[in-house]
């Protein structure tokens, strides 16, 4: 049993900590709640920002009928392709955890150019994100409320704009709260949603019967058609990443990070199975007179109850996509601004709760700009959110394929290089490539250069930056990578 001088030694120690040879008395990091976020609430911030059951209540019916014969192929190669980035990414997860995670992995490993165009793609894809999630939380909530009045009431502009503030309400002071009660809140939305699309599907099934062996025929499949697919797919996996951004408040960083992004694609390629199975009999069968959202439900239900109830899980999820988000986006701008490549203000931290309180804050206009200018040009909400995604998912594609290109150079210069990771890397690199230079064709000869002028733009505003740093601010270059580490209070912890 510990005696009370051990005690009293033991609290002087923790509160004046002795100084130890080659480690910090404290973090770069310092300010964040360090070592408190649960491996289930990492995986729940990475599986809301995909939002799985969004995705398998309404992609397949897409795919299908996009694709066509081998739908179930360009899932397999999108989630597969998903699946060798996680690996990819967990190299750098098992040895740095960092806010930053992706940009500053690659800055450890390529310098800070790379580094800065990584970060630049991942501000406006995770703000995109997060303007996607508040917009489609607006449109769903909007369209539960029209479809369960039983007087037909419609919800006017100024209503959702309403609706947009309160979501964005709840976000920001969830998110200011701290990580923990973030994640946590993460993890009981989608444990629910999950439970929701089980529920829907096995009612489905039971209701429809499993679809035939056709479903699987590659009879008549169009080659093109299916790796177009394959993008769609993979567009529907991006932010999966995201849980990496908690790696420097996470209990076991190390452990629980690359579990958390491997897991998340994991979840979304079994719903989207599940989903796949139950949607697919009543098409087989030729059933196209019900909308997506009434062949969930038996035709008992009233159509109304039925858009209802769907449109109010969607709305769910995408607050919860929005909300975690919001949270990796903020420890981006978090590290960066402690590197000095944002200014110095945005690295302030809540002195009670841990949360980057001003990184949080400065979000906000961002998060409703979107909805706010297609609710003011009489549009329908959700549709200029929607385009920015699908451009910005180029650009976060991007950002892939420049930190699996980077692995094989970090493992060098720390010297753990081996055959199998650089051979995971290369063909994740090529892989990557592929399908966004294949995407882009198809884009381009339909008329749309969103993605590609998206794209462009973020990289010439990376290089911009990163000039503009190297003649102003090159303490800012010389600082950035900046991750956690062992500091002594975690010595006389252990």
């Amino acid at each position: 049993m510990r005696r009370p001088s051990d005690s009293r030694a033991l609290a002087r120690a923790i509160a004046d900590p002795p100084s130890v040879p080659d480690v910090r008395a404290q973090s770069d990091l310092v300010g964040l709640d360090r070592r408190s976020v649960r491996p289930e609430d990492l995986l729940a911030n990475s599986v809301a920002v995909i939002a799985p059951a969004a995705s398998a209540l309404s992609v397949p019916f897409v795919l299908m009928r996009v694709v066509g014969p081998g739908a179930w192929l360009s899932a397999v190669l999108g989630f597969g392709l998903a699946l060798l980035l996680a690996a990819v990414f967990s190299q750098f997860a098992t040895r740095i955890a960092a806010a930053g995670s992706m940009y500053t992995w690659v800055t450890r490993s390529l310098g800070p150019f790379a580094g800065l165009l990584v970060g630049t793609s991942m501000l406006l894809g995770y703000g995109i994100l997060v303007a996607f999630g508040i917009s489609q939380a607006i449109r769903r909530s909007s369209e539960a409320v029209t479809s369960g009045s039983t007087g037909g009431v419609s919800v006017d502009a100024w209503s959702q704009w309403w609706i947009g503030v309160a979501a964005i309400a709840v976000c920001l002071l969830v998110s200011v709260r701290g990580v923990r009660v973030a994640t946590r809140l993460a993890l009981v939305v989608e444990t629910a949603l999950v439970v929701g699309l089980l529920v829907l599907v096995a009612l489905t099934i039971m209701r429809e019967g499993l679809p035939s062996a056709s479903v699987l025929s590659l009879d008549g499949a169009d080659p093109w058609r299916i790796v177009l697919g394959a993008t769609v797919v993979m567009g529907i996996t991006v932010g999966f990443e995201s849980a990496a951004a908690l790696a420097g408040e996470a209990e076991r960083p190390f452990w629980s990070i690359p579990r958390a992004m491997t897991g998340a694609v994991l979840v979304a390629a079994v719903l989207y199975a599940l989903g796949f199975l139950a949607a697919s009999a009543p098409l087989v069968a030729g059933d196209h007179r019900r909308g997506p959202a009434q062949r969930w439900f038996p035709d008992s239900i009233d159509v109304h109850v039925a858009d209802a109830i769907l449109s109010s899980l969607l709305a769910l999820s995408f607050l919860a996509l929005a909300l975690c988000a919001w949270n990796a986006l903020a420890r981006v701008i978090f590290s960066l601004a402690r590197e000095g490549a944002l200014p110095a203000s945005l690295g302030r931290t809540h002195t009670r709760w841990g949360s980057p309180v001003a990184a949080l804050a400065v979000i906000t206009p961002f998060a409703i700009a979107p909805a706010t200018v297609t609710l003011l040009l009489g549009r329908e909400v959700g549709e200029l959110s929607m385009t920015l995604l699908r451009s910005a998912v180029l650009v976060l594609i991007v950002a892939y394929a420049l930190v699996a290109l980077a692995l094989p150079v970090f493992l060098f210069r720390i010297d753990e290089i081996t055959p199998g990771p650089v051979v995971v890397a290369a063909l994740a690199v090529v892989l990557t490539i592929t399908l966004a230079a294949l995407d882009t064709v198809e884009d381009v000869r339909q008329g749309d250069r969103g993605g590609l002028v998206l794209t462009a733009a973020t990289l010439v505003g990376g290089v911009l930056w990163f000039a503009w740093l190297r003649s102003h601010r090159r303490r800012a270059l010389r600082r950035m990578g900046i991750h956690d580490e062992t500091i002594t209070t975690d010595l006389l912890g252990a």
